[in-house]
């Protein structure tokens, strides 16, 4: 179970928990999510079709287009459940928008919670569409981080919704108490390696956005920055692109450093781009050089630090 001092609040399927709720009476227990995340997440879990009074176990459902839009009804049956999952979803999804969320882990091809979800057409085809509840939170909550638990098998995407999900408390809590334009000024630079290293010409936008928001209260200036830099930094990280940002960390460094230190750091970022070291071992290296420099330019800098260390997000890559 989580601790009641976890750093983050993320919303998830409870089935995915161990929770016996799915249609046929059992659950879809993620070892991720309940092993390695869960003991730095206070999970607020959510089973639509449940809570929408629906019993367990119960009729298999899937989404189908109708004359009036998607509807989510029973596969054998068609007892139609749209209007008491709708209803569920609004006012769930209003509830967890005052709770500090910082992500959702949601089941991946359910009719309520996918993301990916088959759509029956009139024409007796189907087309990618999103469950009920998951259409909801994405449209009240469009910076939030959201994922499919079926994506948290592949290394790079559970780092990157981990990335995310810290990052948005980050900012949330900076937000939270009202300051200057140039205050913000300072958050945003300290963020600048993590939103380059996922896109330059995001972290360009940001920065226009914000010299150009002298008139924006704090409120319109957090709001319109949060999508903005939620999407600067969901776009995937490779090899090259952190080759490039260390080798420029190591750059400003280089004044500060001997020559033998700044020759380990130059070896190691080759030895990385060419595919023979981990990125672990370049970016300890950093760490250890902007730690030991005191380097004012660097000291804070989030993609130094996404994350609690035991997550080990730069390992695996």
């Amino acid at each position: 179970m989580p601790s009641d001092d976890a750093s983050l609040k993320i919303g998830v399927s409870k089935c995915l928990l161990g929770e016996s709720v799915r249609h046929d009476g059992a659950h879809k227990r993620n070892t991720f999510v309940v092993d390695v995340l869960g003991p730095f997440v206070q999970w607020v879990p959510v089973c639509p079709e449940v809570e929408a009074g629906l019993g367990v176990p119960r009729e298999p459902m899937h989404l189908e287009e109708g004359d009036d839009g998607i509807r989510i009804v029973t596969n054998s049956s068609g007892v139609d459940h749209t209007e008491k999952i709708k209803k569920f979803a609004d006012r769930r999804v209003e509830e967890l928008a005052q709770d500090k969320l910082s992500g959702f882990v949601l089941k991946s091809g359910s009719p309520s919670c996918g993301l990916q979800v088959q759509i029956q057409t009139s024409k007796g085809d189907g087309r990618p569409g999103k469950g009920l509840f998951a259409e909801t939170l994405l449209e009240r909550l469009p910076a939030l981080p959201v994922v499919e638990e079926a994506d948290l098998s592949d290394p790079a995407s559970r780092q990157g919704f981990v990335e995310r999900a810290f990052a948005y408390r980050r900012l949330m809590d900076y937000c939270e108490e009202e300051r200057s334009v140039g205050q913000f000024a300072m958050f945003h630079a300290q963020g600048r390696l993590q939103v380059e290293a996922h896109s330059p010409e995001g972290y360009e936008g940001l920065t226009k956005f914000i010299s150009g928001a002298k008139d924006l209260s704090w409120n319109e200036l957090c709001n319109q920055y949060a999508p903005r830099f939620m999407d600067a930094i969901s776009e995937p990280l490779d090899a090259p692109r952190h080759y490039q940002v260390m080798k420029d960390v190591a750059s400003d460094l280089k004044d500060d450093l001997d020559s033998a230190a700044y020759k380990e750091i130059a070896f190691a970022l080759q030895d990385y781009r060419k595919g023979n070291l981990p990125l672990s071992v370049p970016l300890t290296l950093i760490r250890h050089y902007v730690r030991l420099t005191e380097s004012p330019r660097h000291n804070g800098q989030s993609y130094l630090e996404p994350g609690p260390k035991e997550l080990a997000l730069r390992v695996q890559v």
